[in-house]
């Protein structure tokens, strides 16, 4: 971690998790390495995939295992790549434990069921599939469409947001270039839900309880007087708080243009902003709070550029 509290990289950081007691971040790059950092210090404690290879593709999606049941394995992770891979780590030995190709296709995202019988994957081919831990195959696949006309029943466009219900493990929602939020029920194996609007090019879904935090990357114009370009932002990531009531939300943007971006936190309860920083010439990709095991509220974050990258960690609060 350098002076200012960050943790510089080379390359463009696409996606950060925390692990589910809060001890690592993982950081996915443009070069399809995963840095795993210490959560305290922001020190680097291993990076996966490191190849070197001149193609790299970067790695858009990552996800921890859940850690359910007194025996079940620490730190495993679940990485997607645009190449189509998909590969288990076992990050304390930084061991590749099983690695999949989808052809043809690119992942931009994944989630686990809360019980982690099993994870989802989704991305360029639009289909949405469901894959069981135990044995890494395919139970149950969400086709996706060539037409408008079939919007109702799948996706016709790039998926770039999976993701299962916190607490219902059957239960899962998708969004992406079509501007159609999927609910899909995993035994009947159909979609049960729709609702229209959310553009969504990043990871701006989240599921809490009978709520569904969903951002459009469509673009917002700045306040009057509060910047000194013309771009607008455009949202790349949105999450609830893990705290039981979600009383934070968290929103990252960028601009085509400028490049600069913002990081803010808005609390739900008080229906104001509580923390907002602006960032010249890098745009946040991706953000994640901590589990609430954690004494604060902490809410880590990626921002980059051609100029540079890094990874922060802020504690915010809800309003007094």
């Amino acid at each position: 971690m350098e002076e200012d509290g960050r943790y510089h990289m080379s390359s463009r950081p696409y996606c950060v998790k925390w692990t589910p007691d809060g001890a690592l971040l993982a950081v996915g790059d443009d070069d399809s390495r995963v840095h795993v950092l210490d959560a305290s210090t922001r020190s680097v404690q291993r990076v996966l995939n490191d190849s070197g290879a001149v193609d790299a593709l970067p790695t858009l999606a990552i996800c921890w295992r859940p850690e359910v049941g007194p025996r079940a394995q620490r730190h495993i992770l679940l990485e997607g790549t645009c190449a189509g891979v998909l590969s288990h780590w076992h990050v304390p030995s930084g061991k590749r434990m099983h690695s999949v190709r989808q052809p043809g296709n690119a992942i931009h995202c994944l989630s686990y069921a809360c019980d982690g019988w099993a994870f989802a994957t989704s991305g360029k081919d639009a289909c949405v599939r469901i894959h069981e831990e135990a044995t890494k195959s395919e139970v149950v696949v969400f086709k996706g469409g060539e037409e408008r006309g079939s919007l109702v029943s799948s996706h016709v466009q790039q998926v770039f947001c999976v993701r299962f219900h916190n607490s219902n493990p059957q239960l899962l929602a998708s969004g992406g270039w079509d501007k159609v939020v999927h609910l899909w029920d995993v035994r009947t194996g159909k979609s049960v839900s729709t609702f229209s609007g959310p553009f969504m090019a990043g990871v701006p879904l989240r599921p809490a309880q009978a709520r569904l935090c969903a951002a459009t990357a469509l673009t917002i114009e700045p306040a009057p007087g509060r910047r000194d370009d013309n771009d607008p932002y455009t949202v790349y990531a949105c999450k609830f708080s893990r705290d039981p009531q979600r009383k934070l939300i968290g929103i990252g943007c960028g601009t085509a243009g400028s490049g600069n971006g913002v990081l803010k936190v808005y609390d739900r309860a008080a229906r104001q902003f509580v923390e907002s920083i602006e960032l010249k010439g890098r745009s946040v990709y991706s953000l994640d709070f901590a589990p609430p095991s954690l004494p604060a509220t902490s809410l880590a974050f990626t921002a980059g550029s051609k100029a540079g990258s890094f990874v922060q960690v802020l504690e915010v609060s809800p309003s007094q």
